[in-house]
């Protein structure tokens, strides 16, 4: 019998798939689950993990942090910062008047928001992005050789999120605090994708690490 696809297709699928991972199907997406034995240690060094998966949707325009925050949706104070949603997730302020949203594993606000009417100066604005995670004590490292943003310099406890380009591809960054080390959320358009999973997972080995897949990465 043949067992059906899902109906989301990872913009990383084929550089991933030429690794023969063990592959899980995550919010109707296939993602890979682990390459090896050895991912977690691979992610103690710096491992490039793919949640492309991840639902997300993003509004724009003059009237749209008053809107959201009538949805019971948080809104980051300032400019370039991410703040947690109540459930899993995250609401990223990609400027003054832009909002990305993105829901954790089994997460509804995306699907909810995108359901209501939308009000005049509330402008929808299409999130079909690619998404790595970027994590390790040498991640870094890896930063500043792909990226002209010092990373190390910010000071994370205040969730920063980072408009730049890495290798060439434009990028946005939230950095998250954690004990152990920084991880990093990296969006991309979904048609870069596979070139910025690429580039980044050679400079990985370089350093010692490479791709992870999802048991390997901490919950959030």
């Amino acid at each position: 019998m043949n067992v059906p696809l899902p109906d989301r297709a990872n913009p990383i699928f084929d550089p991933q798939n030429a690794l023969a991972p063990r592959w899980t199907s995550v919010e109707s997406m296939r993602v890979v689950a682990a390459y090896g034995a050895n991912d977690h240690a691979v992610a103690q060094l710096v491992g490039i993990g793919d949640a492309s998966a991840r639902r997300r949707t993003g509004f724009k325009g003059p009237a749209a942090a008053a809107w959201l925050q009538q949805q019971s949706v948080p809104i980051p104070a300032q400019p370039n910062q991410w703040t947690a949603l109540p459930a899993p997730g995250l609401v990223a302020r990609l400027g003054r008047n832009e909002f990305l949203i993105e829901d954790g594993e089994g997460g509804a606000n995306c699907a909810m928001l995108e359901g209501l009417p939308i009000p005049p100066r509330v402008y929808p604005v299409l999130r079909q992005d690619a998404e790595l995670v970027l994590v390790g004590r040498r991640a870094g490292e890896l930063l500043l050789q792909t990226c002209s943003i010092d990373f190390a310099a910010l000071d994370a406890s205040t969730r920063p999120v980072v408009l730049t380009t890495m290798v060439g591809v434009g990028v946005t960054v939230a950095v998250e605090p954690r004990e152990a080390a920084r991880r990093y959320r990296i969006w991309c358009d979904g048609t870069y994708g596979a070139y910025l999973w690429t580039t980044l997972v050679e400079v990985a080995r370089d350093l010692g690490g490479g791709p992870i897949g999802l048991e390997a990465l901490e919950p959030g």
